[in-house]
């Protein structure tokens, strides 16, 4: 799998929760397209750990490099 940076400090809030922060020093994996959100995609870690909490996140696919 191709891996990837993000330039998103945050991911998009679904529920009108607080966005879940991402990890700017660790390298990502595309695993979806968002049904919700169509310029963006589904991330996670590439190291499949969770951070904050968190083991996926939506982001503009124009952020990722």
């Amino acid at each position: 799998m191709i891996q990837y940076k993000t330039k998103c400090m945050y991911g998009y809030s679904l529920l009108g929760e607080r966005p879940p922060q991402l990890d700017i020093n660790t390298e990502y994996v595309i695993i979806g397209q968002s049904k919700f959100f169509s310029h963006c995609v589904i991330i996670q870690r590439a190291d499949g750990k969770a951070f904050l909490g968190e083991k996926r996140w939506i982001v503009p696919e124009n952020s990722i490099y």
